[in-house]
């Protein structure tokens, strides 16, 4: 049978425990794609105008704060991977949106964001602490 919906809910809403960077890269992964198809999904909302334009923007709203909660809840299990608070998630979430504004500069202004582009590779990539820490034993 299917995957319940608590066990769904811990593993994208859940603030507490590790994450390893292959979990985190594939959940980050499922989570763009199911953004993806329930954003397509809500075009027809916008086609008709009228009170169903107002139900998509209510929706589309709805659909940011969720999968917005779901890739706070990533990164801040993946920072208690590496050791750090939660609280770490604001400059490094400062840092993965000013580098996703960047990138669709100009040549010479995209390197000014080089190294804001490094955080995100290092939160991606960089290998968490091997032994238990003040946030969990070892991730799975």
């Amino acid at each position: 049978m299917g995957v319940p919906m608590t066990a769904i809910a811990e593993r994208y809403f859940a603030f507490h425990g590790r994450l390893a960077r292959l979990p985190f890269f594939i959940r980050n992964l499922y989570l763009g794609i199911a953004a993806a198809v329930l954003f397509i999904v809500s075009i027809p909302l916008f086609a008709n105008g009228g009170l169903w334009w107002w139900l998509g923007i209510l929706y589309v709203i709805a659909l940011l704060v969720l999968i917005g909660g779901g890739v706070v809840s990533l990164m801040v299990r993946r920072l208690h991977d590496l050791g750090l608070s939660g609280y770490h998630a604001i400059w490094v979430g400062a840092a993965q949106g000013i580098w996703n504004f960047l990138a669709d500069a100009p040549p010479k202004v995209m390197l000014l964001g080089l190294p804001l582009a490094a955080i995100c590779f290092w939160v991606t990539f960089w290998p968490g602490n091997k032994e238990a820490n003040r946030f969990g034993g070892v991730p799975d």
